[in-house]
């Protein structure tokens, strides 16, 4: 038998007192002051806990939350943004004495990890699998969650049970999800997507019982005995100081804006279930990297090797060699593990930022550039095999009152810019259609690929990139999205157009973009051919 772990119980605390423990856990762990530890915690009220690797605004509707005083802060684990209310009881663990195995063998300790939790619910009776890399569920509704990071040796891995049902109408109100899923069959589907141990077993166990269910799978995974304890001194002091950090604004929203005085930056690539976005900045007479930020919902061991590796592609050659070169290096010396990515997944990312300087040459502006998002994982300058023969136009866009808003057709009557854009793709000979949900989107890009077309041209708000950019990736057909202007349905506030499945604002076009993009796509066609 192994060393005896501790077990402490915080029971409700608030969410930057909760955060605080974590961070003065691992600082004590990283010291070798504290034993191995499983640790239980809940929050005294619902609250919006950050990856540490994302950005607030992109993953939660700031007004709602301050509205509804809902606190947010970032956790030091990566992964998804998560909304934590009473439903869900919080465990820990911190292995100081996981040693070396804690740097080289991460994913090997996720997966005892999972094998513990999954053994404690058995105890319950509830019988539960693991989704690789973070989710355990019950007959494919997700159960338990956790995420993980390393610092040092010093191996956190954190996670919650859901043991009641979850208040799905405040989660999907608090983080910036599409109001189309606040229309009911939507949110029943979502909660049917989530199991509970109340679901599952039909009552609730006391908590104690739940407590003593999940140390008993901990021990017998890890082959240890474990005692319940306090807190340290030691602890305590961390716990004063890191507080003081964790309430902070900085630590929640950040302080690492990307000056861009040629400024680009590539919104979000996705492999797997992971998301990196890669905004940077390169002095256009050196050719330099001036100023990158990498955020996305992955998960990292070590907890730092992210600002490493920003620190280490802080002025050098903005080239593909150099790039790859530095990033390959930085994980390996790292001993890095990024759960579902690859170096060559970061590499992409910033190399398909850097592509986006092409678009210069097609007369978009500097600042547009964001506005650009290249789809598959083509070059720009392979992508163009044949002209795009079709324009894919949200139904967002068109007036409010209009007979087509919901169908396909425009009468061009100036009302909105759909017209413009009908106009354009007779210009060029395109066929302009109409998307009205994703689903009519997908069935329309399997259609164009099977046709035989390589490239595709639309416009769509960022948000919805952001969320269907797995999608797009599964379909395989590569193209060029345009951002478009104003609120979108992902903006909060428009419920009851959502429960009806209409979102009845409009949305502008960026005309002027389209244009030179498309004459940009034939133009660069017409020229590799001549």
């Amino acid at each position: 038998m192994k060393p005896g772990w501790r077990v402490i119980d915080t029971g409700c605390l608030t969410c930057s007192q909760n955060i605080a423990l974590d961070k003065a856990l691992l600082l004590a762990g990283r010291e070798r002051l504290i034993p191995d530890t499983l640790r239980f915690f809940q929050f005294t009220a619902g609250c919006v806990l950050l990856g540490h690797y994302q950005r607030a605004e992109q993953e939660v509707r700031l007004d709602f939350c301050q509205q509804q005083s809902i606190d947010i802060n970032r956790r030091l684990t990566g992964g998804n943004t998560v909304y934590w209310d009473g439903s869900l009881l919080g465990w820990e663990v911190v292995l100081p004495r996981a040693g070396q195995a804690a740097a080289n063998q991460a994913d090997s300790l996720r997966y005892q990890i999972a094998d513990a939790i999954i053994e404690g619910l058995s105890q319950l009776g509830v019988k539960a699998q693991y989704q690789y890399p973070a989710a355990i569920e019950v007959a494919g509704r997700q159960i338990a969650w956790f995420s993980g990071t390393r610092q040092g040796t010093v191996f956190f891995c954190q996670g919650y049970i859901r043991v009641s049902d979850s208040d799905v109408h405040t989660l999907l109100r608090a983080l910036r999800i599409p109001t189309e899923k606040l229309v009911n069959k939507e949110v029943d589907l979502f909660k049917q997507s989530l199991a509970s141990l109340a679901s599952v077993l039909g009552a609730l166990p006391p908590l104690a019982v739940i407590k003593t269910a999940i140390t008993g799978g901990f021990c017998r995974i890890f082959q240890v005995a474990a005692c319940e304890e306090k807190m340290t001194p030691v602890e305590e002091a961390y716990y004063k100081t890191s507080y003081q950090e964790v309430a902070a604004r900085q630590w929640v929203f950040g302080s690492r804006p990307v000056s861009r005085p040629a400024g680009y930056q590539l919104r979000s690539t996705l492999k797997e279930q992971s998301l990196i976005t890669v905004a940077m900045s390169v002095d256009s007479s050196r050719q330099r990297i001036d100023a990158i930020s990498i955020t996305g919902t992955f998960e990292a061991y070590p907890l730092e090797i992210i600002s490493r590796l920003e620190s280490n592609l802080l002025h050098i050659a903005a080239t593909p060699e150099q790039i790859r070169n530095t990033v390959n290096d930085c994980l390996r010396e790292c001993q890095a593990c990024i759960p579902t990515l690859t170096a060559d997944d970061f590499s992409n990312t910033i190399l398909k930022a850097l592509e986006k300087l092409q678009f210069l040459n097609w007369g978009a502006g500097q600042e547009e550039l964001n506005e650009l998002t290249v789809v598959g994982n083509c070059a720009i300058q392979n992508i163009f095999e044949q002209p795009p023969t079709t324009l894919l136009i949200p139904y967002c866009a068109k007036d409010t009152e209009c007979r087509y808003r919901y169908r396909e057709g425009c009468g061009q009557c100036g009302r909105c810019d759909v017209g413009d854009a009908y106009a354009l793709a007779a210009e060029y000979g395109l066929t302009p259609i109409t998307i009205q949900n994703y689903e009519m989107l997908e069935e329309n890009l399997k259609a164009l690929k099977q046709a035989g077309c390589k490239v595709f041209i639309g416009t769509c708000c960022e948000a919805f990139w952001v969320k269907h950019a797995r999608d797009f990736a599964e379909i395989g057909l590569p193209g060029i999205l345009v951002n478009v202007d104003n609120s979108t349905c992902y903006e909060l506030g428009r419920e009851q157009a959502a429960r009806q499945g209409r979102f009845e604002n409009q949305t502008k076009l960026k005309k002027q973009l389209i244009r030179q993009i498309v004459n940009g796509m034939f133009n660069n066609r017409d020229a590799s051919c001549g």
